[in-house]
């Protein structure tokens, strides 16, 4: 393909046209090709800058494209360091819930063990206070009927000791009255 050549200020202002008979006014060309050049040279001056911005903006948009890009990808950092940080969460919780139930019955198992143990013992306690009693019942009525063959030739008397002042510890001793009956 034929390029098209870009012709440059100098070759405006420099060209020559060859003279004819009845053919343009050489002093109405030589200032048009003058304005031309002049306008020429604005336009490529113009064209330079452009390309100048152009080629910074360029730069800029590559500039913020790379920042973008970052942004997503902190972006995407975030957001997956938020779920982790709400998964942990989410698992620790889980995890203090367990151990938190795991202690509630640890710690319901050891009270129902103690109130066992203590039922037991409880029922040991009355079990040893039923045979004291029936022991002491056993030797009292073992203590009676010995005396029962005593009973008949002693006739009821009342021991009837006087009141004494008190004792040191505040208490005054009180009489006992025995009387001696026959069941």
């Amino acid at each position: 393909m034929n390029e098209l050549r870009r012709l440059t200020v100098l070759e405006i202002e420099t060209k020559k046209f060859r003279k004819r008979l009845r053919g343009y006014d050489p002093v109405a060309v030589d200032a048009f090709l003058q304005e031309v050049a002049a306008h020429y040279e604005e336009v490529v001056t113009e064209n330079h800058r452009m390309r100048e911005e152009l080629i910074g903006l360029r730069q800029e948009a590559e500039r913020y494209k790379a920042m973008e890009d970052a942004l997503k990808e902190s972006l995407v950092l975030a957001q997956r360091s938020a779920d982790e940080t709400r998964s942990n969460a989410h698992k620790e919780a889980e995890l203090i819930v367990r151990e938190a139930q795991l202690k509630a019955e640890q710690t319901v198992r050891e009270a129902e063990e103690r109130v066992q143990r203590l039922l037991a013992e409880t029922e040991t306690i009355e079990t040893r206070k039923r045979a004291a009693v029936m022991e002491l019942r056993a030797m009292l009525l073992t203590h009676l009927h010995a005396l029962e063959p005593f009973s008949e030739t002693l006739r009821p008397v009342a021991l009837t000791q006087p009141a004494e002042p008190a004792s040191e510890n505040g208490a005054a001793e009180t009489s006992i009255d025995i009387t001696s009956e026959t069941p």
